[in-house]
């Protein structure tokens, strides 16, 4: 289907009550924010929602999601398209004017928070680490995506103080964001400041979700070692980084440790591994806590009969655990979608 055949579809089924439109709205972005066609459907989902709004309603979107005419996710496009392009001073004068709207209009009130979370996963995720009280707002855009954009601008303009500020503003509206996590980490190299990096490099690991969010931790931990001349424990973090996902550097890395120690470098056993984390007080792995969410949610998929959430949540459980059994599972259920999407079934 074509985005204006998707759109029409998706205006067919308005009932022409506001609430349950909206919540139906919200619904058909959250269900083709991830396909080829996404952004456009998306910003034409929103065109459709200001169009349904009552006129008393409109004044304070306008305040939420407007400046100067253009709504905030426009222009976030637009500073995404300069970047891209190495027109960063450009970009940056576009993310400044959209933090600036979000921090003046997405505040946390004594009842209510604004929070970004981008699908169920990072939502059940939140609910088990943090118990929220206050009631979850969800924004019509990603605003953590939209600050964090300002943050790497603000690195790229060779202002990392800035940067740390903003980006624990984009952690906060989701803390389930592991690559603002990893923005911050870049901060703190920049500043010099180790104790800091290990710091956030551990809270990154203890919602990473998928087996390059943790090769990437670990990369940041050879790096911290590096720094603070733990070169032996570097090694290890950077090999088992490649247990998780390649990393082109991390040979360059380990040539480096070379250069500095003389000793040549060679695989680390596993204890030698176990040693290393345990001298940071942690444990190999992805967090067993986020790995048993993932679980709960894949159990759920199964008891419900939803195809898709099923797969999806077994492909991450094996990602992060390697389990044959799960393993066996996943080829059953992707072989069901193969069958379902040939006809078969």
């Amino acid at each position: 289907m074509t985005v204006k055949e998707i759109m029409e579809q998706i205006r067919e089924g308005l009932t022409g009550e506001y609430n349950v439109d909206m919540v139906y709205l919200e619904s058909q972005a959250d269900k083709y924010r991830s396909t080829k066609d996404g952004k456009e459907i998306e910003s034409a989902i929103a065109d459709l929602a200001y169009e349904i709004l009552p006129e008393d309603k409109r004044a304070l979107l306008d305040k939420m999601m407007y400046i100067d005419g253009k709504r905030i996710d426009v222009m976030f496009h637009e500073a995404e398209q300069l970047l891209e392009e190495k027109k960063v001073e450009e970009s940056f004068r576009l993310t400044e004017a959209i933090y600036t709207k979000i921090r003046m209009n997405y505040r946390e009130t004594e009842n209510e928070m604004y929070l970004s979370l981008r699908n169920p996963l990072e939502h059940q995720l939140y609910l088990y680490f943090y118990q929220p009280s206050k009631k979850l707002v969800r924004p019509w855009f990603d605003l953590s995506r939209m600050v964090l954009l300002h943050g790497y601008n603000l690195i790229e303009l060779r202002r990392p103080e800035e940067a740390v500020r903003v980006i624990n503003d984009a952690i906060r509206f989701n803390p389930m964001n592991v690559d603002a996590y990893f923005e911050l980490a870049e901060c703190y190299k920049v500043l010099n400041e180790p104790d800091q990096l290990l710091s956030v490099t551990k809270e990154a690991l203890e919602i990473a979700v998928t087996p390059r969010q943790i090769s990437h931790c670990y990369c940041n931990l050879g790096f911290y070692c590096v720094e603070v001349k733990d070169y032996d424990c570097a090694v290890c973090f950077y090999y088992e980084s490649l247990i998780y996902a390649e990393h082109p550097f991390v040979p360059g890395e380990l040539h480096h440790i070379y250069t500095i120690t003389k000793k040549k470098i060679t695989p680390p056993t596993r204890e030698q591994v176990e040693e290393a984390f345990e001298h940071y007080n942690m444990k190999p792995g992805a967090n067993p806590d986020v790995v048993g969410v993932i679980t709960a949610l894949a159990k759920e998929a199964i008891e419900k009969k939803e195809l898709s959430a099923t797969r999806f949540y077994l492909h991450m459980q094996h990602g992060l655990t390697n389990d044959p059994h799960i393993k066996e599972l996943m080829d059953h259920y992707d072989e069901m979608a193969a069958h379902r999407d040939a006809g078969v079934l």
